[in-house]
């Protein structure tokens, strides 16, 4: 099941090409954090931590969207569930 989340986020990243809200405000954010290691570490250091903290942000934002991907279906699961149960009890 996780491969086809998983290949319905893929879908999405290609789709919005990373210029969705949350995606803007988390490159903001990673700039922003970048700004000020720039000045503490030398060119490589700071490349390597760079490159690190774009994998995480990747890695979180993709289980982030899994878990409300699966959230999400829970949830009209449990709405379908509750308004079958009283469509039955009225009939």
């Amino acid at each position: 099941m996780c491969t086809k989340i998983e290949a319905i986020y893929d879908s999405y990243i290609q789709e919005t090409k990373g210029n969705d809200d949350a995606s803007i405000r988390m490159q903001e954010k990673i700039q922003e954090v970048l700004r000020k290691k720039k000045q503490e570490l030398d060119w490589r250091e700071f490349e390597q931590y760079r490159d690190q903290i774009y994998e995480v942000s990747s890695a979180a934002e993709k289980a982030g969207f899994i878990s409300g991907f699966r959230f999400a279906v829970n949830l009209m699961t449990e709405c379908y569930a509750g308004d079958h149960k009283v469509t039955v009890e009225h009939e």
